[in-house]
Protein backbone atom coordinates (compact mmCIF):
# COMPACT_ATOMS: atom_id res chain seq x y z
CA UNK A 1 0.00 0.00 0.00
CA UNK A 2 1.42 3.38 -0.95
CA UNK A 3 2.02 5.73 1.94
CA UNK A 4 0.07 8.92 2.38
CA UNK A 5 2.24 10.50 5.05
CA UNK A 6 4.00 12.71 2.49
CA UNK A 7 0.73 14.54 2.11
CA UNK A 8 0.92 15.93 5.62
CA UNK A 9 3.62 18.50 4.96
CA UNK A 10 1.71 21.61 5.92
CA UNK A 11 1.23 21.01 9.62
CA UNK A 12 -0.27 24.44 10.17
CA UNK A 13 -3.08 23.92 7.67
CA UNK A 14 -6.30 24.99 9.36
CA UNK A 15 -9.67 23.46 8.79
CA UNK A 16 -11.78 25.94 6.86
CA UNK A 17 -15.43 26.70 7.53
CA UNK A 18 -17.95 23.95 7.58
CA UNK A 19 -20.73 25.52 5.53
CA UNK A 20 -22.81 23.09 3.53
CA UNK A 21 -22.88 23.23 -0.27
CA UNK A 22 -25.14 25.97 -1.56
CA UNK A 23 -27.06 23.62 -3.84
CA UNK A 24 -30.27 22.33 -2.34
CA UNK A 25 -31.11 20.06 -5.22
CA UNK A 26 -29.30 16.86 -6.08
CA UNK A 27 -26.43 17.84 -8.43
CA UNK A 28 -25.86 16.26 -11.79
CA UNK A 29 -23.36 13.43 -12.03
CA UNK A 30 -19.81 14.78 -12.27
CA UNK A 31 -17.88 12.59 -14.71
CA UNK A 32 -14.25 11.63 -14.10
CA UNK A 33 -12.82 14.05 -16.68
CA UNK A 34 -14.70 16.94 -15.04
CA UNK A 35 -13.56 16.30 -11.44
CA UNK A 36 -11.18 18.83 -9.84
CA UNK A 37 -9.33 17.73 -6.68
CA UNK A 38 -7.89 20.41 -4.38
CA UNK A 39 -4.80 19.57 -2.30
CA UNK A 40 -2.28 21.57 -0.31
CA UNK A 41 1.03 22.49 -1.99
CA UNK A 42 3.53 19.63 -1.85
CA UNK A 43 0.98 16.93 -1.06
CA UNK A 44 1.13 13.68 -3.02
CA UNK A 45 -1.50 13.32 -5.70
CA UNK A 46 -2.74 9.72 -5.92
CA UNK A 47 -3.64 8.45 -9.39
CA UNK A 48 -7.22 9.42 -10.21
CA UNK A 49 -7.80 8.72 -13.92
CA UNK A 50 -9.42 11.63 -15.71
CA UNK A 51 -9.39 14.00 -12.71
CA UNK A 52 -7.41 17.25 -12.51
CA UNK A 53 -5.53 18.41 -9.43
CA UNK A 54 -5.26 21.97 -8.18
CA UNK A 55 -3.12 23.18 -5.28
CA UNK A 56 -4.43 25.53 -2.64
CA UNK A 57 -3.50 26.70 0.84
CA UNK A 58 -7.11 25.99 1.78
CA UNK A 59 -8.50 23.00 -0.16
CA UNK A 60 -11.76 23.06 1.77
CA UNK A 61 -12.39 26.66 0.70
CA UNK A 62 -12.08 25.60 -2.94
CA UNK A 63 -14.60 22.84 -2.28
CA UNK A 64 -16.99 25.17 -0.48
CA UNK A 65 -16.81 27.83 -3.18
CA UNK A 66 -17.42 25.30 -5.94
CA UNK A 67 -13.94 25.56 -7.51
CA UNK A 68 -13.19 21.91 -6.64
CA UNK A 69 -15.31 18.82 -6.43
CA UNK A 70 -12.99 16.99 -4.01
CA UNK A 71 -10.66 18.30 -1.29
CA UNK A 72 -7.90 16.58 0.67
CA UNK A 73 -7.29 18.34 3.98
CA UNK A 74 -6.31 17.99 7.62
CA UNK A 75 -9.28 17.90 9.97
CA UNK A 76 -12.84 16.66 9.68
CA UNK A 77 -15.25 16.23 6.81
CA UNK A 78 -17.39 19.39 6.99
CA UNK A 79 -21.09 19.16 7.60
CA UNK A 80 -23.06 18.86 4.39
CA UNK A 81 -20.31 17.05 2.49
CA UNK A 82 -19.51 13.40 2.16
CA UNK A 83 -16.08 11.94 2.81
CA UNK A 84 -13.75 9.40 4.36
CA UNK A 85 -10.50 9.26 6.31
CA UNK A 86 -7.42 8.86 4.16
CA UNK A 87 -4.76 8.71 6.86
CA UNK A 88 -4.27 9.38 10.57
CA UNK A 89 -1.24 10.68 12.40
CA UNK A 90 -1.28 8.45 15.49
CA UNK A 91 1.42 10.10 17.57
CA UNK A 92 0.75 9.85 21.29
CA UNK A 93 2.62 9.81 24.60
CA UNK A 94 3.42 6.63 26.52
CA UNK A 95 4.57 6.35 30.13
CA UNK A 96 5.67 3.46 32.32
CA UNK A 97 2.58 1.52 33.40
CA UNK A 98 3.15 1.74 37.18
CA UNK A 99 4.21 5.38 37.30
CA UNK A 100 1.83 8.00 38.73
CA UNK A 101 -0.58 8.52 35.82
CA UNK A 102 -0.19 11.68 33.75
CA UNK A 103 -3.14 13.56 32.29
CA UNK A 104 -2.33 16.47 29.98
CA UNK A 105 -4.04 19.23 28.08
CA UNK A 106 -3.59 19.28 24.31
CA UNK A 107 -1.13 22.18 24.61
CA UNK A 108 0.93 20.37 27.27
CA UNK A 109 0.92 17.16 25.24
CA UNK A 110 2.08 18.92 22.05
CA UNK A 111 4.95 20.54 23.95
CA UNK A 112 5.96 17.23 25.50
CA UNK A 113 5.85 15.50 22.10
CA UNK A 114 8.43 18.01 20.88
CA UNK A 115 10.67 17.40 23.89
CA UNK A 116 10.68 13.59 23.87
CA UNK A 117 11.44 13.28 20.15
CA UNK A 118 10.96 10.20 17.99
CA UNK A 119 12.45 6.74 18.53
CA UNK A 120 12.88 4.05 15.91
CA UNK A 121 12.06 1.32 18.40
CA UNK A 122 10.06 1.29 21.61
CA UNK A 123 12.45 0.63 24.52
CA UNK A 124 11.78 -1.47 27.58
CA UNK A 125 9.59 0.44 30.03
CA UNK A 126 11.28 1.96 33.05
CA UNK A 127 10.15 4.23 35.88
CA UNK A 128 9.85 7.90 34.97
CA UNK A 129 10.09 7.34 31.21
CA UNK A 130 7.81 9.16 28.80
CA UNK A 131 8.16 8.42 25.09
CA UNK A 132 6.51 9.29 21.81
CA UNK A 133 4.77 6.37 20.15
CA UNK A 134 1.86 5.19 18.07
CA UNK A 135 -1.04 2.87 18.73
CA UNK A 136 0.97 0.04 17.20
CA UNK A 137 3.75 0.67 19.74
CA UNK A 138 1.56 0.19 22.78
CA UNK A 139 2.50 -2.89 24.74
CA UNK A 140 1.90 -4.23 28.22
CA UNK A 141 4.64 -2.22 29.94
CA UNK A 142 3.51 1.14 28.57
CA UNK A 143 0.37 3.15 29.27
CA UNK A 144 -1.10 5.79 26.97
CA UNK A 145 -1.36 9.28 28.44
CA UNK A 146 -4.87 10.82 28.25
CA UNK A 147 -5.10 14.23 26.59
CA UNK A 148 -7.98 16.51 27.55
CA UNK A 149 -9.42 13.50 29.34
CA UNK A 150 -9.43 11.28 26.24
CA UNK A 151 -7.34 8.10 26.23
CA UNK A 152 -5.96 7.21 22.79
CA UNK A 153 -7.40 4.00 21.35
CA UNK A 154 -8.18 3.03 17.76
CA UNK A 155 -11.72 4.23 18.37
CA UNK A 156 -10.82 7.68 19.77
CA UNK A 157 -7.90 8.33 17.40
CA UNK A 158 -9.70 7.43 14.19
CA UNK A 159 -12.90 9.20 15.16
CA UNK A 160 -10.97 12.41 15.84
CA UNK A 161 -12.09 12.46 19.48
CA UNK A 162 -8.47 12.20 20.66
CA UNK A 163 -7.17 15.79 20.52
CA UNK A 164 -3.80 14.93 18.94
CA UNK A 165 -5.35 13.02 16.04
CA UNK A 166 -4.02 14.45 12.75
CA UNK A 167 -6.56 13.18 10.26
CA UNK A 168 -6.28 13.57 6.50
CA UNK A 169 -9.78 13.44 5.09
CA UNK A 170 -11.18 13.36 1.57
CA UNK A 171 -14.29 15.55 1.39
CA UNK A 172 -16.43 15.71 -1.72
CA UNK A 173 -19.69 16.90 -3.14
CA UNK A 174 -22.46 14.38 -3.83
CA UNK A 175 -22.46 13.07 -7.38
CA UNK A 176 -18.69 12.91 -7.91
CA UNK A 177 -17.55 10.09 -10.16
CA UNK A 178 -17.34 6.86 -8.16
CA UNK A 179 -14.32 5.76 -10.23
CA UNK A 180 -12.33 8.82 -9.08
CA UNK A 181 -13.26 8.32 -5.45
CA UNK A 182 -12.36 4.63 -5.56
CA UNK A 183 -8.99 5.45 -7.11
CA UNK A 184 -8.23 7.87 -4.26
CA UNK A 185 -9.61 5.49 -1.64
CA UNK A 186 -7.14 2.78 -2.71
CA UNK A 187 -4.38 4.78 -1.01
CA UNK A 188 -6.32 5.09 2.26
CA UNK A 189 -4.90 3.60 5.42
CA UNK A 190 -6.81 0.71 6.90
CA UNK A 191 -8.30 1.61 10.24
CA UNK A 192 -6.95 -0.59 13.04
CA UNK A 193 -9.30 -3.06 14.67
CA UNK A 194 -11.02 -1.70 17.78
CA UNK A 195 -9.80 -2.57 21.25
CA UNK A 196 -11.91 -4.01 24.04
CA UNK A 197 -11.56 -3.35 27.76
CA UNK A 198 -11.02 -6.24 30.17
CA UNK A 199 -11.38 -5.54 33.88
CA UNK A 200 -10.06 -8.06 36.41
CA UNK A 201 -10.68 -8.13 40.17
CA UNK A 202 -9.76 -10.34 43.08
CA UNK A 203 -11.96 -12.68 45.12
CA UNK A 204 -15.76 -12.37 45.21
CA UNK A 205 -16.54 -14.04 48.57
CA UNK A 206 -20.25 -13.46 49.20
CA UNK A 207 -20.77 -15.62 52.27
CA UNK A 208 -20.29 -15.34 56.05
CA UNK A 209 -19.82 -11.67 57.10
CA UNK A 210 -20.54 -10.43 53.58
CA UNK A 211 -23.88 -12.25 53.61
CA UNK A 212 -24.70 -10.56 56.93
CA UNK A 213 -23.84 -7.16 55.45
CA UNK A 214 -26.12 -7.91 52.49
CA UNK A 215 -29.00 -8.74 54.83
CA UNK A 216 -28.45 -5.53 56.80
CA UNK A 217 -27.74 -3.13 53.93
CA UNK A 218 -29.34 -4.65 50.85
CA UNK A 219 -28.36 -7.39 48.44
CA UNK A 220 -26.18 -5.21 46.20
CA UNK A 221 -24.32 -3.53 49.08
CA UNK A 222 -20.97 -5.34 48.59
CA UNK A 223 -20.50 -4.03 45.03
CA UNK A 224 -22.20 -0.65 45.43
CA UNK A 225 -19.01 1.45 45.25
CA UNK A 226 -17.43 -0.40 42.30
CA UNK A 227 -20.26 -1.76 40.17
CA UNK A 228 -20.36 1.30 37.92
CA UNK A 229 -16.67 0.94 37.07
CA UNK A 230 -16.87 -2.81 36.58
CA UNK A 231 -19.99 -2.54 34.44
CA UNK A 232 -18.34 -0.02 32.08
CA UNK A 233 -15.80 -2.60 30.97
CA UNK A 234 -16.53 -4.63 27.87
CA UNK A 235 -15.54 -7.75 29.82
CA UNK A 236 -15.16 -8.27 33.58
CA UNK A 237 -13.51 -11.35 35.12
CA UNK A 238 -13.16 -12.42 38.76
CA UNK A 239 -12.59 -15.36 41.09
CA UNK A 240 -15.78 -16.72 42.67
CA UNK A 241 -14.36 -17.73 46.03
CA UNK A 242 -17.60 -19.01 47.59
CA UNK A 243 -20.19 -21.40 46.17
CA UNK A 244 -23.76 -20.15 45.97
CA UNK A 245 -26.97 -21.95 46.93
CA UNK A 246 -28.71 -23.89 49.69
CA UNK A 247 -27.82 -27.50 48.97
CA UNK A 248 -25.05 -29.74 50.26
CA UNK A 249 -23.36 -30.43 53.59
CA UNK A 250 -20.00 -29.13 54.87
CA UNK A 251 -16.99 -31.26 54.00
CA UNK A 252 -15.90 -33.02 57.19
CA UNK A 253 -12.75 -31.68 58.77
CA UNK A 254 -12.32 -28.58 56.63
CA UNK A 255 -13.12 -26.14 59.47
CA UNK A 256 -13.71 -23.08 57.25
CA UNK A 257 -16.75 -23.36 54.99
CA UNK A 258 -18.18 -20.74 52.65
CA UNK A 259 -21.63 -20.88 51.04
CA UNK A 260 -23.35 -17.74 49.79
CA UNK A 261 -27.13 -17.38 49.70
CA UNK A 262 -28.87 -17.63 46.31
CA UNK A 263 -29.41 -13.85 46.04
CA UNK A 264 -25.63 -13.42 45.94
CA UNK A 265 -25.85 -14.20 42.23
CA UNK A 266 -27.46 -10.76 41.85
CA UNK A 267 -24.23 -9.12 43.04
CA UNK A 268 -22.28 -10.72 40.20
CA UNK A 269 -24.89 -9.62 37.69
CA UNK A 270 -25.14 -6.07 39.05
CA UNK A 271 -21.37 -5.73 38.91
CA UNK A 272 -21.38 -6.70 35.25
CA UNK A 273 -19.25 -9.81 35.80
CA UNK A 274 -18.95 -11.60 32.45
CA UNK A 275 -17.03 -14.68 33.58
CA UNK A 276 -15.53 -16.28 36.68
CA UNK A 277 -13.00 -18.89 37.65
CA UNK A 278 -14.19 -21.42 40.21
CA UNK A 279 -10.80 -23.13 40.59
CA UNK A 280 -10.17 -22.39 44.25
CA UNK A 281 -10.09 -23.97 47.71
CA UNK A 282 -13.67 -23.10 48.77
CA UNK A 283 -15.89 -23.86 45.79
CA UNK A 284 -16.55 -27.42 47.07
CA UNK A 285 -16.91 -26.53 50.76
CA UNK A 286 -20.45 -27.94 50.70
CA UNK A 287 -19.54 -30.94 48.59
CA UNK A 288 -20.62 -32.00 45.13
CA UNK A 289 -24.31 -31.17 45.45
CA UNK A 290 -23.71 -27.48 46.19
CA UNK A 291 -20.87 -27.30 43.66
CA UNK A 292 -23.19 -28.44 40.88
CA UNK A 293 -25.90 -26.12 42.20
CA UNK A 294 -23.42 -23.25 41.84
CA UNK A 295 -22.49 -24.19 38.28
CA UNK A 296 -26.16 -24.47 37.35
CA UNK A 297 -26.89 -21.12 38.98
CA UNK A 298 -24.11 -19.41 37.04
CA UNK A 299 -25.39 -20.88 33.81
CA UNK A 300 -28.93 -19.73 34.58
CA UNK A 301 -27.62 -16.23 35.38
CA UNK A 302 -25.77 -16.11 32.06
CA UNK A 303 -22.33 -15.99 33.70
CA UNK A 304 -19.83 -18.40 32.09
CA UNK A 305 -17.32 -20.16 34.34
CA UNK A 306 -13.95 -21.84 33.96
CA UNK A 307 -11.75 -24.00 36.17
CA UNK A 308 -14.47 -26.41 37.26
CA UNK A 309 -16.91 -28.92 35.86
CA UNK A 310 -18.80 -32.15 36.13
CA UNK A 311 -15.68 -34.02 35.10
CA UNK A 312 -12.07 -33.23 34.32
CA UNK A 313 -12.77 -32.67 30.64
CA UNK A 314 -15.26 -29.91 31.41
CA UNK A 315 -13.06 -28.50 34.19
CA UNK A 316 -10.14 -28.05 31.77
CA UNK A 317 -12.24 -26.63 28.96
CA UNK A 318 -11.39 -23.01 28.02
CA UNK A 319 -13.98 -20.30 28.54
CA UNK A 320 -14.08 -17.82 25.63
CA UNK A 321 -15.33 -14.28 26.15
CA UNK A 322 -15.71 -11.87 23.23
CA UNK A 323 -16.28 -8.13 22.87
CA UNK A 324 -15.80 -5.79 19.90
CA UNK A 325 -14.40 -8.66 17.87
CA UNK A 326 -11.72 -9.42 20.48
CA UNK A 327 -11.70 -12.99 21.80
CA UNK A 328 -10.02 -14.04 25.05
CA UNK A 329 -9.82 -17.65 26.20
CA UNK A 330 -9.58 -18.24 29.97
CA UNK A 331 -8.27 -21.28 31.84
CA UNK A 332 -8.36 -21.93 35.60
CA UNK A 333 -6.39 -24.21 37.95
CA UNK A 334 -5.95 -24.70 41.70
CA UNK A 335 -2.81 -25.60 43.63
CA UNK A 336 -5.05 -27.10 46.33
CA UNK A 337 -7.19 -29.42 44.21
CA UNK A 338 -5.78 -32.63 45.71
CA UNK A 339 -6.15 -31.68 49.38
CA UNK A 340 -8.69 -33.51 51.54
CA UNK A 341 -9.57 -33.01 55.19
CA UNK A 342 -10.87 -36.24 56.72
CA UNK A 343 -9.46 -39.73 56.26
CA UNK A 344 -12.96 -41.14 56.78
CA UNK A 345 -14.23 -39.01 53.87
CA UNK A 346 -11.24 -38.29 51.62
CA UNK A 347 -13.11 -36.05 49.19
CA UNK A 348 -10.66 -33.69 47.49
CA UNK A 349 -11.60 -30.85 45.15
CA UNK A 350 -9.91 -32.52 42.17
CA UNK A 351 -12.03 -33.34 39.14
CA UNK A 352 -11.62 -36.77 37.55
CA UNK A 353 -13.20 -38.49 34.60
CA UNK A 354 -16.27 -39.24 36.72
CA UNK A 355 -16.10 -36.87 39.72
CA UNK A 356 -16.98 -33.15 39.57
CA UNK A 357 -14.34 -30.70 40.73
CA UNK A 358 -11.50 -28.42 39.68
CA UNK A 359 -8.23 -29.10 37.82
CA UNK A 360 -4.89 -29.16 39.59
CA UNK A 361 -1.88 -27.22 38.30
CA UNK A 362 -0.25 -29.87 36.14
CA UNK A 363 2.30 -28.85 33.53
CA UNK A 364 1.37 -31.30 30.80
CA UNK A 365 -2.25 -30.19 31.16
CA UNK A 366 -1.16 -26.57 30.95
CA UNK A 367 0.65 -27.22 27.68
CA UNK A 368 -2.29 -29.12 26.17
CA UNK A 369 -4.92 -26.66 27.39
CA UNK A 370 -3.09 -23.54 26.24
CA UNK A 371 -2.74 -25.06 22.78
CA UNK A 372 -6.45 -25.84 22.77
CA UNK A 373 -7.28 -22.33 23.98
CA UNK A 374 -5.11 -20.74 21.30
CA UNK A 375 -7.12 -22.59 18.68
CA UNK A 376 -10.24 -20.82 19.98
CA UNK A 377 -8.91 -17.32 20.65
CA UNK A 378 -5.68 -15.41 19.95
CA UNK A 379 -5.37 -14.26 23.58
CA UNK A 380 -5.14 -16.70 26.49
CA UNK A 381 -5.47 -15.74 30.16
CA UNK A 382 -4.67 -18.30 32.84
CA UNK A 383 -6.00 -17.98 36.41
CA UNK A 384 -4.15 -19.76 39.20
CA UNK A 385 -5.26 -20.29 42.80
CA UNK A 386 -1.92 -20.62 44.54
CA UNK A 387 0.72 -19.22 46.85
CA UNK A 388 1.20 -18.45 50.54
CA UNK A 389 -1.46 -16.61 52.49
CA UNK A 390 -0.89 -13.06 53.78
CA UNK A 391 2.34 -12.58 51.85
CA UNK A 392 3.04 -9.66 49.50
CA UNK A 393 5.64 -11.56 47.51
CA UNK A 394 5.15 -14.66 45.36
CA UNK A 395 7.13 -17.76 46.22
CA UNK A 396 9.65 -19.32 43.86
CA UNK A 397 7.21 -21.94 42.59
CA UNK A 398 4.65 -19.30 41.66
CA UNK A 399 7.29 -17.45 39.67
CA UNK A 400 8.46 -20.61 37.93
CA UNK A 401 4.94 -21.70 36.97
CA UNK A 402 3.90 -18.20 35.86
CA UNK A 403 6.88 -17.78 33.55
CA UNK A 404 6.52 -21.31 32.24
CA UNK A 405 2.87 -20.55 31.47
CA UNK A 406 3.93 -17.55 29.40
CA UNK A 407 6.56 -19.69 27.67
CA UNK A 408 3.79 -22.13 26.74
CA UNK A 409 1.92 -19.37 24.93
CA UNK A 410 -0.30 -17.65 27.49
CA UNK A 411 -0.67 -13.88 27.28
CA UNK A 412 -1.85 -13.11 30.80
CA UNK A 413 -1.42 -14.77 34.22
CA UNK A 414 -3.85 -13.88 37.02
CA UNK A 415 -3.20 -15.07 40.58
CA UNK A 416 -5.61 -15.59 43.48
CA UNK A 417 -5.71 -16.99 47.05
CA UNK A 418 -3.12 -15.26 49.31
CA UNK A 419 -5.64 -12.74 50.77
CA UNK A 420 -3.01 -10.12 49.99
CA UNK A 421 -1.84 -8.31 46.91
CA UNK A 422 1.42 -9.52 45.41
CA UNK A 423 3.81 -7.96 42.94
CA UNK A 424 3.47 -7.71 39.18
CA UNK A 425 5.90 -8.80 36.51
CA UNK A 426 6.31 -8.12 32.81
CA UNK A 427 7.87 -11.30 31.44
CA UNK A 428 8.68 -11.45 27.73
CA UNK A 429 6.22 -8.64 27.18
CA UNK A 430 3.38 -10.49 28.97
CA UNK A 431 1.70 -9.45 32.21
CA UNK A 432 1.72 -11.47 35.44
CA UNK A 433 -0.32 -10.50 38.51
CA UNK A 434 0.82 -12.93 41.20
CA UNK A 435 -2.12 -12.13 43.48
CA UNK A 436 -4.94 -9.68 42.94
CA UNK A 437 -5.87 -9.93 46.64
CA UNK A 438 -9.28 -9.94 48.24
CA UNK A 439 -12.02 -7.89 46.62
CA UNK A 440 -15.34 -8.58 48.30
CA UNK A 441 -14.33 -10.21 51.58
CA UNK A 442 -15.14 -10.07 55.30
CA UNK A 443 -12.89 -10.07 58.36
CA UNK A 444 -10.55 -7.32 57.24
CA UNK A 445 -8.52 -7.49 60.44
CA UNK A 446 -5.24 -6.38 58.84
CA UNK A 447 -4.10 -3.94 56.18
CA UNK A 448 -2.96 -6.87 54.05
CA UNK A 449 -6.52 -8.17 53.92
CA UNK A 450 -7.95 -4.73 53.09
CA UNK A 451 -5.59 -3.93 50.20
CA UNK A 452 -6.91 -4.80 46.78
CA UNK A 453 -6.86 -3.71 43.16
CA UNK A 454 -8.72 -3.46 39.88
CA UNK A 455 -6.79 -4.20 36.69
CA UNK A 456 -8.07 -2.48 33.55
CA UNK A 457 -6.62 -3.95 30.35
CA UNK A 458 -6.88 -2.57 26.83
CA UNK A 459 -6.95 -5.61 24.56
CA UNK A 460 -6.75 -5.77 20.78
CA UNK A 461 -7.06 -8.79 18.50
CA UNK A 462 -3.27 -9.12 18.56
CA UNK A 463 -2.94 -9.08 22.36
CA UNK A 464 -2.87 -7.03 25.55
CA UNK A 465 -1.99 -3.43 24.68
CA UNK A 466 -1.84 -1.85 28.12
CA UNK A 467 -2.83 -2.22 31.75
CA UNK A 468 -3.95 0.35 34.28
CA UNK A 469 -3.79 -0.53 37.99
CA UNK A 470 -6.38 1.02 40.30
CA UNK A 471 -5.77 0.82 44.07
CA UNK A 472 -8.72 -0.51 46.07
CA UNK A 473 -9.46 -0.57 49.79
CA UNK A 474 -12.01 -2.85 51.49
CA UNK A 475 -14.03 -1.24 54.25
CA UNK A 476 -16.92 -2.95 56.03
CA UNK A 477 -17.22 -5.71 53.39
CA UNK A 478 -17.27 -3.15 50.60
CA UNK A 479 -14.40 -2.37 48.17
CA UNK A 480 -13.92 1.15 46.84
CA UNK A 481 -11.41 2.73 44.45
CA UNK A 482 -8.84 4.86 46.27
CA UNK A 483 -7.91 8.28 44.93
CA UNK A 484 -5.53 11.09 45.82
CA UNK A 485 -2.83 10.61 48.43
CA UNK A 486 -4.40 7.46 49.88
CA UNK A 487 -4.44 5.80 46.47
CA UNK A 488 -0.87 6.87 45.72
CA UNK A 489 0.29 5.28 48.98
CA UNK A 490 -1.02 1.86 47.95
CA UNK A 491 0.30 2.29 44.40
CA UNK A 492 3.73 3.04 45.84
CA UNK A 493 3.56 -0.23 47.77
CA UNK A 494 2.67 -2.02 44.53
CA UNK A 495 5.74 -0.48 42.88
CA UNK A 496 7.92 -1.65 45.77
CA UNK A 497 6.70 -5.25 45.79
CA UNK A 498 6.96 -5.32 41.99
CA UNK A 499 10.55 -4.05 42.08
CA UNK A 500 9.49 -1.09 39.92
CA UNK A 501 12.47 1.19 40.47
Amino acid sequence: MRTVWSWIVVAALLLAGCAAPKETEKPDEVSADEVVIAVAPGWAQPPAPGARYMTSDDPLRELREGKAHVAMALGKVPDGFEGFTLAVNEWLLLQGWLDPPLSLTATEAEEMLKRVGTRREVPEPKPGAVIRGRLFDMQTGWRAVPVDGVTPTPQTVWSGEYPLSGRVVVAYRPGVSAAVLEAVRRDAQTAPAPWATLTVTGDFMLARGVARAMRENGTLYPAAAVKEHLSRADLTFANLEAPIGVKGTPLPGKQIWYRAEPQAMEVLKAAGVDGVTVANNHILDYDTENFLETLDGLKQAGIPYVGGGRNIEEARKPMVLEAKGVKIAFLGYSQFADLFFDWNYPRSFAATESIPGVPRIQEDWLAEDIRAAKALAPIVAVAFHWGDEFMNYPNAEQQRIARHTIDLGADLVLGYHPHAIQGFEIYKGKFIAYSTGNFIMDRQDSELARESMILDFAVGPEGVRSVNVLPVWIKAEQPYIMTGAEGETLLQKMRTISNWK
